[in-house]
């Protein structure tokens, strides 16, 4: 919009300059004092070459070289005079690539007859601007905008009183004081254009807009940091064409409802707080072009008013609250040609007239609630580049008229209920499909896709036909040589493919390949797995492919074998392999050393198989040391034995190392603490034994959030220095933007936890997620005390091993503690009062031990069951049927929570999250009090259960009524 805007001020500008230059007598020569100072101005400043008109949209001027001094300067490029008195009156030198400062002693500021003064895309070097402005008293065009100034704007540009356009837009580091913005828009009653954009205008009050001259024409203020009520009285501004207010997340306001007719040609609020309705009166703007309220507000219906803007041609309102029916309005703009309503709560049928536009290049009314079925024959959309109709309800067919519009290269329906098969493409007569992109991904579609119809589809880039559970894909027998020339990428995951697609391996430019969750089975032969020259990534995960002969692709960076039957020795990767996932297969054998000869591996999953002998020794030094960026070793679940590879401490960039359920028989690996980046150390289910201790050194663990160390067969006591180093799980920061998980895009980790007895597996890991599990081992002595430190632990499991001594009361620490075990083992004494503290435990375990006294019953211990201290016969007090004496009597200590309606909302979330485990729910309780999103759900808990009683009955007797 702002491009539209220069492009306008700067031909009016030229028509001006040459205007006047054809006016002047050829023989005519400027002020000696004035080419002076021109000459001086062009000394003060370094000359560079300049780039702004490329990248900001800026015309250019021709450089200062005509500038000498013994010719006349009413010549010189970018110097205009007038014809009577050779005075200077205009100056462009926008994109000259001028560089310095502009000093308020500048021989520019001499110049008192000048009327235009451009001088845009300049370099000021972050100076502010002179207070000598304001001594040009004849200017009526200023434009400083990309010039670099920075700090305040002077009050004396003010004085400026016959300024018709200022812009002062791209400075980011200019300010303009309230005061002095209220004078500039007094006192400057002939300004028609005001262009501020990108500058910082958070300290000027939008009421101050309500003192604009009735002349304005044209006002932009986008990325301006403007906050608080924008007057609505501006949009009656009797000459304006052109507002902009674009990307003020803070600026509140609406449109007018009433009398609103003016000649507005552009309207721009987009991602802005503009809410309210969108009026009946948008209908008298009978000129408007532009309407852009994307990223707002607004709700309500629109109005059929909207038909009558016969004029417009980009209507933009996604990303609001509209709803409700969209009038069926479209039928007399035939100059539309962008138009988004996407992003809304539309519903009802899809309006007919939509598709009848015949100037429409781009169409999208994405996730929204429109349902009904796709018209079959249509009569416009002739120009049509763009369609996207995807997350919504739309049913039926899928019309061929889709596949037949000339311009059409982007088509997006995916996440709707079409349905049935689809029918065969026909090339139009004389016209090639321009198609590039085709998204039908998540749908009912049925039937079977033959390999010559999509091939028709010459120019497709991308296609998605995933999550069509009903729908297959095979090969004619009279395209030997037919592919698709220009695939980049190819989705077909989760539908009913039972052969590998080897027509594709001609395609030169495909790169991603996506086949999971089908029906293929076999192998993959050597003839099938030739080609695929720039083939990036494969997924074949959840099939029933038994063996690959060859793996397509020579420079594979993904591959994904993940749940299949692969049976047999591991296969050897491409070269350049960064993600290898071969998980939950039957493989057998050893890993072969080639495994490190891989330059670039990211993620090794090779767990869930039947993998026996040694970890390679090699596994941490691959083929170059430098280029070791392993994230993650998942070898869990095989038979593998020997010891951990000491070469794993030169994987620097490891996060994650699974090594559970094997048969390794090693000590401690003490030495992956110097690995600065380990968050996941699971070693749970082998036969590692002796002591933990050695933990003394840089990085010892510091970034470790979960270790499984359960399931061994180690010894002696547990050392507090472990827990000293654990800096990972201390005062962890709740992310208030969502959670966040480990690992990347692609590929996240998973584990299995121990929780109540049983197993729970973590398809994803919340970065937030901190465990400790050291049960059924051999440890003995006492619990360190220093383990209550770490106040953002949520699982801590000892059980089963032979701890002794009391329960240290520094547990109570643990703020963020969700479950607890400390079952089987030899602890005695009393339960300390201060476990009550722990707000978030949902589970606990406190099961045979020698514990005595009495059972806390304060805040909600008194919630868990008879199992959770069963196996301790000094134990009594509920739940136990064993009552304390009156010496005995459990005590109660004062919740160190403040707010007791805080405590029940935890767990009230907590208790929906019961059916998925334990730690969902209270880690959802957890984010949910820290960062109080999302709001509906605080406020729905902890809404007043009588109120919400209340509030039944009065249905109910309105519905007896």
């Amino acid at each position: 919009m702002l491009y539209l805007i220069l492009c306008f001020l700067w031909g009016f500008f030229n028509s001006s300059l040459l205007s006047l230059s054809l006016s002047l007598p050829p023989t005519h020569l400027c002020r000696p004092e004035q080419r002076s100072a021109l000459l001086k101005f062009k000394r003060s400043l370094s000359l560079s070459i300049s780039y702004c008109g490329q990248e900001h949209q800026i015309v250019p001027v021709p450089n200062m070289d005509s500038w000498d001094e013994g010719t006349d300067c009413c010549k010189w490029e970018g110097v205009v005079c007038d014809n009577k008195k050779g005075n200077v009156i205009g100056l462009d030198l926008s994109c000259s690539g001028l560089r310095g400062s502009l000093l308020s002693n500048s021989s520019l500021f001499s110049l008192q007859n000048l009327r235009w003064l451009n001088l845009a895309g300049n370099g000021f070097g972050n100076s502010e601007i002179p207070s000598e402005f304001g001594k040009l008293r004849s200017l009526t065009y200023l434009n400083l905008s990309l010039t670099g100034f920075t700090g305040f704007v002077p009050p004396e540009i003010s004085l400026l009183s016959d300024l018709v356009s200022l812009d002062l837009s791209l400075n980011h580091g200019l300010l303009f004081r309230n005061h002095d913005f209220n004078m500039l828009v007094h006192n400057l009653t002939k300004l028609e254009n005001m262009i501020l954009d990108g500058m910082d205008l958070s300290l000027v009050v939008p009421y101050s807009f309500l003192n604009l001259t009735v002349s304005l024409k044209h006002l932009s203020l986008s990325h301006c940091f403007l906050e608080g009520n924008f007057p609505t009285q501006v949009f009656h501004l009797p000459y304006l064409q052109n507002i902009i207010l674009s990307s003020n997340p803070d600026l509140i306001g609406y449109l007018p409802e009433t009398n609103w007719s003016s000649p507005l040609r552009l309207l721009d609020v987009s991602k802005t707080s503009f809410s309210k309705g969108l009026p009946d009166s948008i209908g008298n703007l009978e000129h408007l072009k532009t309407l852009n309220l994307y990223g707002c507000v607004f709700m309500g219906s629109i109005p059929s008013a909207l038909g009558n803007l016969t004029k417009i041609t980009f209507l933009d309102i996604s990303g609001n609250m509209f709803q409700g029916q969209i009038p069926d309005v479209f039928g007399n703009l035939n100059d539309l040609s962008f138009m988004v309503f996407s992003s809304n709560n539309f519903s009802g049928v899809f309006p007919p007239s939509a598709f009848n536009l015949t100037s429409l290049t781009f169409m999208d009314f994405s996730s929204n609630f429109l349902r009904g079925t796709l018209p079959n024959n249509i009569s416009g959309l002739w120009y049509l580049r763009e369609l996207y109709l995807s997350a919504n309800l739309l049913s039926g067919r899928l019309p061929g008229w889709l596949f037949r519009l000339p311009s059409l290269e982007d088509l997006d329906l995916h996440s709707n209920k079409l349905n049935g098969p689809i029918d065969p493409i026909q090339e139009p007569n004389l016209v090639l499909l321009n198609l590039t992109s085709l998204d039908l991904s998540s749908n009912n579609l049925s039937g079977n896709i033959k390999s010559c119809m999509l091939v028709k589809l010459r120019n497709l880039r991308f296609l998605d036909l995933s999550f069509n559970n009903l729908l297959s894909l095979t090969r004619c027998s009279n395209d030997v040589n037919s592919t698709l020339p220009m695939i980049n990428q190819f989705h077909f995951s989760s539908c009913n493919m039972q052969r590998f697609p080897s027509f594709l391996n001609a395609s030169k430019y495909l790169q991603v390949l996506d086949l999971s969750n089908n029906q293929i089975h076999g192998s993959i032969t050597k003839w099938e797995a030739e080609g695929w020259e720039n083939l990036a990534t494969l997924n074949l995960s959840m099939n029933f492919l038994t063996s690959v002969e060859q793996i397509p692709g020579k420079d594979l960076l993904v591959l994904d074998l993940r749940s299949n039957s692969l049976r047999g020795p591991f296969p050897t990767p491409p070269q350049n392999l960064s993600y290898f996932l071969i998980s939950n297969n039957e493989l057998v054998g050893e890993i072969p050393s080639k495994i490190c000869n891989l330059s670039f591996l990211y993620v090794l999953d090779s767990s869930k198989n039947k993998l026996g002998g040694t970890i390679p020794d090699c596994i941490g030094t691959f083929s170059d040391p430098l280029l070791v960026v392993l994230r993650t070793l998942n070898l869990n679940g095989n038979q593998l034995e020997g010891s951990v590879p000491r070469s794993l401490k030169n994987c620097y960039s490891l996060e994650v190392l699974d090594l559970g359920n094997n048969n390794i028989n090693d000590t401690f690996p003490y030495w992956l603490g110097t690995l600065p980046h380990l968050q996941v150390l699971v070693l749970r289910s082998n036969r590692f034994h002796g002591d933990i201790q050695n933990f003394s050194g840089t990085f010892y663990f510091s970034s470790l959030r979960i270790i499984d160390l359960s399931r061994n067969e180690f010894s002696a006591h547990i050392p507090p220095e472990l827990f000293e180093n654990l800096k990972s799980m201390k005062d962890i920061q709740v992310d208030k933007s969502g959670p966040e998980y480990i690992g990347g895009d692609y590929y996240q980790d998973s584990i299995t936890v121990t929780m109540k007895g049983s197993d729970f597996e973590l398809t994803r890991i919340l970065t937030i997620f901190t465990i400790i599990d050291f049960s059924s081992n051999h440890f003995k002595g006492r619990i360190p005390k220093a383990i209550g430190e770490l106040n953002s632990l949520i699982v801590l499991n000892f059980s089963h091993n032979s701890l002794t001594g009391n329960i240290p009361p520094s547990l109570g620490k643990l703020a963020a503690l969700e479950s607890l075990d400390l079952s089987s083992n030899k602890l005695q004494g009393r339960i300390p009062m201060q476990l009550t503290n722990l707000t978030f435990l949902g589970a606990l375990n406190l099961s045979h031990n020698n514990l005595e006294g009495p059972i806390p019953l304060a805040n909600h211990f008194d919630t868990f069951s008879n199992d959770s201290f069963a196996g301790n016969s000094g134990l009594c007090g509920f739940p136990l049927s064993k009552t304390c004496g009156n010496d005995q009597e459990p005590k109660s200590s004062p919740s160190t929570v403040g707010d007791e309606s805080e405590i029940e909302l935890i767990w009230k979330i907590a208790a929906m999250g019961y059916g998925s485990g334990v730690v969902l729910g209270l880690s959802v309780g957890y984010i949910v009090f820290t960062t109080g999103k999302p709001r509906w759900l605080v406020k729905m808990m902890k809404r007043n259960p009588e109120k919400r009683m209340r509030r039944r009955i009065h249905r109910n007797e309105r519905r007896k009524n």
